[in-house]
């Protein structure tokens, strides 16, 4: 590969960077929540499984707005569409700071939600059309290591928050920083392609929204009601049946939500695949981990969202790192070595889960950091470069959608999987039963990890062609 250093215009990077600042506002009160989950349960007098609805709701509107991120980038201006998200983010944000019941901060989770889910996709669809090929690596990596950083930063950030002043003040605060980034980017952005009318399907939107809800709703059944056949497998069915029904819809209309065919593209279904995986257990450990610290081990929040600090700061150093490295040597290198730390870095928390301890924690945590910062951000560069530029837009939303999509059912699951260790071991102390629901939890997510590293060994690289035809695919989109 080149190694020549292409040009790109200071206006393009201060978009990408306003937008990506606007995003990782949004993810990081994502996470931030859930370091306050006992403090919650306790205000809102109410449970761990309804507490969770604040990650999980706020995730699943996410995911439910990437959706139809192809369409609107396609319906509307750049410009437009941040505005939204930008209002959205605020509007938002002060219902959660001043929401006296647990409800109305739901609602503002939602459109908080909303405003992020608008926002983030046009990172990487500036980044995939008005970055050259030969710096694409480098520019996800940079503007992946705010988003990347957001969700493990934000236990810590949580942590700090509602320890040291409140829990109201996580969106507080963060307000100011999201208004600022909307404001420059709507000064900065711009775009390629003037939009273009087309229908929006709304049928098939509509199958996805209730596909997402019925899955999420099945499994956070599961730690009440057990398999229960109308709480449980219902649900999923009808899950199943809907998304079934949105394929058929899919391919057989001249408009649909999502071009399909980005699945016949080889290696853009590995890629998305690596990308969903991952962030499902990363997500899942910012949730479970802090809970454990709480739970069992008798930490308060400040502590617990410290303990993925050091995580944190490791995987926004290495996330520019592992994207040069890739854009230098291919995308083999990266995903051999960052297969390595989660393999390593998984095993030893599920193999000492009985024994774990906040330090133990911390060191274990920046190993799995160091394996997701080499494989999230390159596996999102290496399947989009994998789509003619005519799919790249639905490839952007899956893959934009997915990642939200893995944090919410991450985070449900970790949720039910805490509360069968009380199931298995209904006589046993809660430290316990939170340590054993942990250790199941942890053993889950090492099989996961295998499957990861997995699909990330048998990676090939991107076949060999000239830089110029590479940027000519990048630049005529």
């Amino acid at each position: 590969m080149s190694t020549t250093t292409p040009v790109i215009p200071t206006q393009t990077k201060v978009a990408i960077f306003g937008t990506a600042s606007l995003a990782f506002c949004g993810i990081l009160v994502e996470t931030s929540m859930n370091v306050t989950f006992p403090t919650l349960m306790h205000q809102f007098h109410t449970t761990l499984a309804t507490v969770q609805w604040v990650t999980t709701a706020y995730l699943l509107a996410v995911a439910a707005t990437m959706v139809i991120t192809a369409f609107i980038q396609q319906r509307f201006r750049w410009r437009t569409i941040i505005n939204v998200g930008g209002a959205g983010f605020v509007l938002g944000g002060l219902l959660c700071t001043v929401a006296p019941q647990l409800w109305l901060l739901l609602f503002g989770r939602i459109i908080q939600a909303i405003g992020t889910g608008l926002a983030l996709p046009l990172v990487f669809a500036q980044i995939m059309t008005q970055v050259p090929f030969t710096a694409q690596g480098r520019f996800t990596g940079t503007a992946g290591m705010l988003i990347a950083l957001a969700p493990s930063l934000g236990p810590t950030y949580g942590g700090l928050v509602t320890q040291l002043l409140s829990w109201r003040l996580i969106f507080g605060i963060t307000l100011p920083f999201g208004l600022i980034a909307w404001l420059i980017t709507a000064k900065t952005i711009r775009q390629t392609q003037a939009p273009r009318s087309r229908p929006f399907p709304l049928c098939q939107f509509g199958l996805v929204v209730a596909a997402l809800i019925l899955l999420i709703f099945s499994v956070n059944n599961l730690s009440t009601h057990g398999l229960s056949l109308v709480f449980v497998w219902l649900p999923l069915l009808l899950a199943v049946l809907a998304v079934l029904t949105f394929t058929r819809s899919a391919t057989r209309t001249t408009h649909p939500l999502i071009n399909l065919a980005v699945f016949q593209q080889g290696d853009f279904t590995r890629a998305l695949l690596i990308y969903f995986f991952i962030q499902f257990i990363q997500i899942g450990l910012t949730f479970l981990l802090p809970n454990f610290a709480q739970l069992a081990l008798g930490k308060n929040a400040l502590v617990s969202g410290l303990m993925l600090l050091a995580g944190s700061l490791c995987s926004a150093i290495l996330s520019p790192l592992a994207g040069k490295l890739m854009d230098r040597r291919g995308i083999r290198r990266p995903f051999q070595i960052g297969s390595g730390f989660l393999l390593l870095a998984t095993l030893s928390l599920a193999g000492l889960a009985q024994h774990l301890s906040v330090g133990l924690i911390i060191g274990l945590f920046v190993g799995f950091q160091i394996g997701f910062s080499c494989l999230f951000n390159n596996a999102l560069t290496y399947g989009l470069q994998q789509l003619p530029p005519q799919l790249m837009g639905d490839g952007n939303a899956l893959f934009n959608t997915l990642q939200q999509y893995s944090g919410s059912l991450g985070t449900a699951i970790m949720a039910v999987l805490i509360t069968l260790g009380t199931r298995m071991a209904p006589s046993a102390s809660s430290t316990m039963q939170t340590t054993l629901g942990t250790q199941i939890a942890l053993w889950f997510s090492l099989i996961i990890i295998m499957i990861v590293a997995a699909l990330a060994l048998t990676t090939k690289p991107i076949a060999n062609m000239a830089d110029d035809q590479h940027q000519s695919r990048s630049s005529n989109h």
